[in-house]
């Protein structure tokens, strides 16, 4: 007999208590127990915040002592004993490679080791404790950071202890790099000589994701959320950057010779329409009103204020992800994002910006991007090295190819101090980066990648090299930290390890016949991802769809708006949808595109026929429909109307109307019906190219007239009836003719026997005798 079956799944029933009880004796083991909604397995237990670094940049007349604050906070469910605070400091860097290690974490940091200072006994869950450690820069043993000479090293801040029942371990660690221009105490270190200074120009970013939500032209403006009230506002981060050029890189100073900014024309309009009044969505999808504005006005004042007399640069219009639309044959976005965003620029800032310069997102093109850029005119771009055939170019600067006379030149982004700017993940180490954030100390990184290149060697037969400064456009730095990082530009001209050059000055001299190094895209280009696929096929129908509309209106009369100040904010929509701030978030790529897609279906549908309130009743078979087509758009509108093909009702074609601004226009329809009764019929206002505008509205008829086929019907009846009747009088006649006959064939005979009133033969005469 055969036992019967267990139900799926209870066997594993025992293997899962298993499972869990080995968690929980683990757990009980390590002193921590299971806690539900724990934190991340590679988050650290013991958050390290530094707050203070004193001297960022170790010169030989600065203090004999590094000081380093910063707040030890325990966020684990358990207690933390014997919490103390350690430095430790690698040997000098040498060499990008090296660098780029010693930033991703991977460099080595044992070279010296400091004592243990104490920061608390016992560490409570939850608990925050503030800790101080002074370490002499100079001196014998292992009491201090023991430096030598002039280098940039690779530093820890290392928080070690007890968690739980556990033994001694790295609770959490901070690492950054140390810039050592000169030994205190010492001589300076002297300057190369004049003209072979690392050159030194920095873009500075002025830009933000986009924000504005696609609503019709002429509505008023719509933001996703208020963010940008903060951020414009004293203390927020776009207030912060542009408040450090002021106090760190004045006009004239050598920070500010180097600094070229890199202004996105999205954030300045979206500025711009803020002071003026606006709306932020809500979750429910209503809108309620924006706080600001008063804070917007003054930023953009500012902004003025610090792009007069400047290096401005125009970023790709909110930030285009122009290798996408370059793979989308989108080609004249390519160009409107570069073209939009430099004339925008430089009518909202009253500035000329570095003509046909282009920094495409991330530094990344390809192929058809780079034919896109170039055959629009575009003739430097702003590269990272790893998109170049050979890497960073000598003096960052080389030629790509193309015909001599347009070839553009490639401008290699520095990749020590790109990758020291943008944000790092925390290692498996349980260390951390405070670079891309905006805790303090956030350009630390970058302060010792460009005093790393300050100090580099080059040979005498090869070009005066020059670093290519350039933060992520979305950089997270607050103003202290932007501030920090045009000082060490300062200090470094100062001492005459670098010379300042904003980009203009970099390109200014290069023409057609500059002797530059040659270069050429790395193939195959990898890494250069642009959005998603499908998206980009969204916009294009939108595009296309656009193009109809735009082709279908004109200018109303003088002083309105023409078809290009309608559709403009068309595109801007469309290339706000493919921003490159959204590549690594495809949900919010498919939202974008949906809200101009949306708008779009809004603005065809504001040109429509109206629907009649009532029905139309036709007396006669070519009875005329008297329809009325409504505008609602600020520009004239070319109208087709087209009635759907309905059983018993024919129609002739219709010229295109044009139906003005805010108005419309009653349209006589010519109609012939081929049959009584009722029925509907489908009218829709059309582009002249076919494209269907508003909705439809169904026009309900009542024939009463007859029609074609009737009339024929009963022209054939009666010349059935005039047949019949000449049939008739026919046989009459005979019937007649046959009767006199008779009568003379009986007067010759004489009287004759009466006829038989029965027979046959004498009933027509009887029939013609009784009439």
């Amino acid at each position: 007999m055969t036992p019967p079956r267990r139900p799926r799944g209870a066997r594993r029933v025992p293997r899962a208590v298993a499972g869990v009880l080995l968690l929980v004796l683990v757990g009980l083991l390590l002193g921590v127990p299971p806690v539900a909604g724990a934190a991340p397995r590679d988050a650290p237990p013991v958050e390290v915040v530094l707050d203070t670094l004193a001297p960022r940049v170790v010169t030989a007349d600065g203090p004999g002592e590094l000081v380093v604050t910063g707040r030890v906070a325990n966020r684990s469910a358990v207690s933390a004993r014997d919490v103390g605070v350690r430095l430790e400091r690698g040997a000098p860097l040498s060499g990008t490679r090296a660098a780029l290690g010693a930033l991703d974490g991977d460099g080595s940091t044992a070279a010296v080791r400091t004592p243990v200072t104490e920061v608390v006994p016992v560490l409570e869950p939850g608990q925050v404790a503030p800790f101080t450690v002074r370490v002499p820069l100079i001196g014998p043993g292992t009491g201090s950071l023991a430096l030598a000479a002039a280098g940039v090293h690779p530093l820890l801040v290392d928080v070690d202890g007890a968690l739980g029942t556990g033994g001694p371990a790295r609770l959490g660690a901070v690492r950054l790099l140390l810039p050592v221009v000169g030994v205190p105490g010492g001589d300076p270190l002297a300057a190369p000589p004049v003209g072979r200074a690392t050159g030194v120009s920095v873009l500075y970013p002025l830009a933000d994701r986009p924000r504005r939500v696609p609503v019709v032209p002429g509505s008023p403006v719509v933001l996703a959320d208020d963010d940008l009230a903060a951020s414009f506002a004293p203390g927020g981060r776009l207030a912060g950057l542009v408040d450090a050029l002021g106090r760190a890189a004045p006009a004239g100073s050598a920070a500010g010779r180097s600094v070229c900014l890199a202004v996105d024309a999205d954030l300045l309009e979206t500025a711009e329409a803020m002071a003026g009044g606006y709306r932020v969505s809500t979750p429910d999808g209503g809108t309620t009103a924006g706080t600001g504005a008063t804070a917007a006005a003054r930023w953009l004042d500012s902004a003025r204020a610090a792009a007069r007399g400047r290096c401005v640069t125009a970023l790709p219009y909110a930030g285009t992800d122009l290798v996408a639309t370059a793979r989308g044959n989108l080609t004249d976005l390519t160009t409107a994002a570069v073209a939009t965003s430099t004339r925008r620029v430089a009518e909202i800032l009253g500035v000329t910006p570095v003509p046909d310069t282009v920094w495409p997102a991330g530094g990344l093109l390809d192929e058809r991007s780079l034919a896109d850029l170039t055959g629009g005119g575009t003739r430097a771009l702003l590269l990272d090295p790893g998109v170049l055939d050979d890497g960073l170019p000598p003096g960052a600067l080389a030629r790509l190819p193309g015909p001599p006379a347009d070839a553009p030149v490639a401008v290699g982004i520095d990749p020590v101090t790109a990758a020291a700017l943008a944000p790092r993940e925390a290692r498996a180490d349980r260390s951390a980066s405070p670079a891309g954030t905006p805790a303090p100390l956030a350009a630390q990184d970058a302060v010792g990648a460009l005093t790393l290149r300050a100090l580099e060697e080059t040979p005498d037969d090869e070009p005066a090299p020059v670093s290519v400064v350039a933060p992520p456009p979305d950089w997270a730095a607050d103003g202290a930290e932007a501030a920090a990082l045009l000082t060490a530009v300062e200090d470094l001209a100062r001492l005459g390890l670098a010379r300042p050059v904003d980009l203009g000055t970099l390109l200014a001299p290069i023409g057609p016949g500059s002797a530059l190094p040659a270069t050429a895209l790395a193939t195959p280009s990898s890494g250069v991802d642009g959005l998603e696929e499908s998206v980009v096929d969204r916009a294009r129908e939108v595009r296309e769809r656009q193009r109809e509309l735009l082709a279908a209106t004109e200018r109303d009369g003088v002083g309105a708006p023409s078809p290009s100040d309608f559709v403009e904010p068309l595109t801007d929509g469309v290339l706000r949808s493919l921003s490159a701030t959204r590549r690594d978030d495809p949900p919010a790529q498919e939202a974008a595109v949906t809200a101009v897609e949306r708008q779009t279906e809004e603005l065809r549908s504001l040109v429509r026929v109206v629907q009649p309130s009532g029905s139309y009743s036709l007396g006669t078979n070519d009875a005329p429909l008297l329809l009325t087509v409504e505008n609602r758009l600020p520009v004239a509108v070319r109208v087709e109307v087209v009635l759907e093909p309905t059983n018993g009702l024919r129609t002739g074609p219709l010229p295109a109307i044009t139906v003005p601004a805010f108005g419309s226009r009653q349209v006589q329809v010519e109609v012939e019906v081929t049959r009584a009764g009722q029925f509907a019929v489908d009218a829709q206002a059309r582009t002249p190219g076919g494209e269907p505008l508003g909705p439809t509205a169904r026009l309900l008829l009542r024939s009463t007239a007859y029609g074609t086929i009737t009339v024929w019907l009963t022209a054939s009846a009666a010349v059935v009836l005039v047949i019949l009747a000449s049939v008739r009088i026919a046989r009459r006649v005979r019937a007649a003719r046959r009767d006199r006959r008779s009568r003379r064939s009986h007067h010759r005979r004489g009287p004759s026997t009466p006829t038989d009133p029965t027979d046959p033969e004498d009933a027509p005469t009887r029939e013609l005798q009784t009439r």
